[in-house]
């Protein structure tokens, strides 16, 4: 049995019990199926909604929340002897985070954040890839999406300065 297969059987609902495996796998989102880390960027901009808009607290939980992810991620990891298991997606949480604090919190705006954190983060251009291949376990699956986070809101922030200050 491969590793990829035995992630799939051992890691599943009844594992969200471990208060670890319950933050990796972003409270359940990363067991849905069909596109995991999609649904975890889709609670992750749920989420992001109910942080205050000043930037310290953006930047404070974007803090807290990679320490944390990194932690649970690290646990998840060795726990099922994976890299970057798929279900994992405490880190599209960050990414998406990342990402909309570069923008307004319009509704246009927040779409777009999320789909350019989805595009940078599964095509995985320089660096994002560069850094998923360099570094492994919890801190290896969380700074590629915080990569992939910084792109999308510099290119999201590049769009909104261009051409979108007033669209809403």
């Amino acid at each position: 049995m491969s590793r990829g297969f035995a992630i799939s059987v051992d890691l599943n609902w009844r594992a969200l019990k471990h208060p670890t495996t319950f933050i990796a796998c972003g409270f359940g989102t990363g067991l849905l199926p069909k596109a995991p880390g999609t649904w975890g960027s889709a609670l992750g901009l749920a989420l992001w909604l109910l942080i205050p808009p000043q930037p310290m607290w953006q930047i404070g939980v974007c803090v807290i929340g990679f320490l944390v992810g990194w932690l649970a991620s690290a646990q998840v990891c060795r726990r099922y002897g994976q890299n970057d298991p798929s279900e994992v997606v405490v880190d599209e949480f960050i990414g998406v985070w990342i990402a909309l604090a570069a923008l307004p919190r319009q509704a246009f705006w927040l779409f777009v954040g999320f789909v350019l954190f989805r595009i940078f983060d599964v095509l995985k251009p320089f660096p994002v890839g560069a850094l998923e291949r360099r570094f492994k376990g919890g801190f290896g699956v969380m700074i590629d999406d915080v990569a992939a986070g910084a792109m999308a809101g510099l290119v999201g922030y590049g769009a909104w300065l261009l051409v979108g200050q007033g669209a809403s």
